[in-house]
């Protein structure tokens, strides 16, 4: 811990190098997929939950966190469960947020939808579960839903990552019991 800021070029530059505790002995595991979905010219409401579950076994992790993104605009994500009468009343709802057939130009010119920003944007893009003992923590018929907002059919991106403690590394810490 020695070092000292230098100056460059009016400024001060300081380098630190991070070495990790002798007690980690194991690296975190962190693993990023993308899945595609196509959708209707309808507010389409998807489950992901085979998708996440998916990307949940292939990283081994037993303890850590699911981030699932939507890249694009006018799409948004929530946990519901997957009933049609939950699913129709939800899209029942989105009807409240404004900007519903409004359309502006953006710096390209291109005609661009409002309401399915709005509501992406009130919604939501970014959706993080708890992982506990390799299961997602949610609640009883629980699933995480990708919302597109957008009334043109399309193919929407999704990406799921996977941060935590892989299976291997939750074994090493278990407390050994004394005789």
């Amino acid at each position: 811990m020695g070092a000292s800021p230098e100056p460059v070029k009016g400024g001060f530059f300081l380098i630190v190098a991070f070495e990790p505790p002798r007690w980690l002995k194991y690296r975190p595991m962190i693993l990023l997929k993308n899945y595609f979905i196509n959708t209707t010219e309808d507010v389409d409401i998807v489950t992901v939950l085979h998708e996440v579950n998916s990307t949940l076994r292939e990283s081994g992790v037993v303890e850590g966190l699911v981030t699932i993104t939507v890249p694009e605009a006018g799409g948004a994500l929530a946990v519901m469960e997957p009933l049609a009468g939950i699913v129709d009343q939800f899209k029942e709802a989105l009807r409240i947020y404004p900007g519903e057939g409004v359309e502006i130009k953006n710096r390209r010119k291109e005609d661009v939808d409002v309401g399915p920003r709005i509501a992406a944007a009130m919604l939501g893009r970014t959706l993080q579960i708890p992982v506990s003992k390799g299961k997602l923590v949610l609640g009883l018929r629980e699933e995480p839903m990708i919302i597109d907002l957008e009334k043109k059919g399309k193919r929407r991106e999704f990406c799921v990552q996977i941060m935590g403690d892989p299976a291997q590394a939750a074994q090493q810490q278990k407390p050994q019991q004394r005789r």
